[in-house]
């Protein structure tokens, strides 16, 4: 004997509401994921933008130091040449030996910046030696 299984209209009702919301909270959890896929991008954006500005601070205060390297070259030879740059460094720059450091700050990030000048006036005057960009971010801003 076959048994014939009927559905109510009660069963066919609690069918729906389960695929609505199945289908809702789907929904739902795209919008959640959006959101923080656009936060994550705005948050990039932000980063990129300021580590390209400490990028060009560093290449434009770079340019201020050739310009000093490339006078003393004309002016000075050897020793004196270094004593002639270490004199007219621009704000913020170090000279030690033949290497000159200096950082750019730019909020909690900060490039660290170190080339080095060749004292003979060959090309080129100076070289990067080392570009480094360091982050301080407080412990407790930290989101675990």
């Amino acid at each position: 004997m076959k048994r014939k299984i009927a559905l109510g209209p009660g069963a066919a009702s609690l069918i729906l509401i389960v695929v609505a919301l199945s289908l809702a909270m789907m929904a739902m959890l795209t919008i959640i994921a959006a959101k923080n896929d656009y936060s994550l991008c705005s948050r990039s954006a932000s980063m990129i933008e300021q580590v390209y500005a400490l990028n060009a601070a560093s290449e434009k205060r770079l340019s201020e130091l050739d310009a000093v390297v490339a006078k003393a070259a004309k002016e000075q030879g050897g020793e004196a040449f270094l004593k002639e740059v270490e004199k007219n460094l621009p704000q913020g720059m170090s000279l030690e030996e033949n290497l000159v450091t200096w950082s750019e700050p730019l909020e909690n990030r900060t490039l660290n910046c170190a080339v080095q000048i060749s004292g003979d006036g060959s090309q080129p005057r100076v070289k990067w030696v080392s570009h480094k960009l360091t982050v301080n971010e407080p412990e407790e801003d930290w989101e675990w």
